[in-house]
């Protein structure tokens, strides 16, 4: 999937801009990958 279903937004101009269009662009299996790898995992850590 390179285009989010929802807003049109694609995976391209998310990763170029670091925008998201809409919540649904994080279900996208190629954000979650940059999102898990900016980020360091999926809990918070203090």
């Amino acid at each position: 999937m390179n285009k989010c279903p929802k807003c049109g937004t694609t995976v391209q101009e998310i990763l170029e801009t670091g925008f998201v269009g809409c919540e649904q662009c994080y279900k996208m299996p190629e954000i979650q990958k940059a999102v898990d790898k900016m980020f360091g995992g999926k809990t918070h850590k203090e």
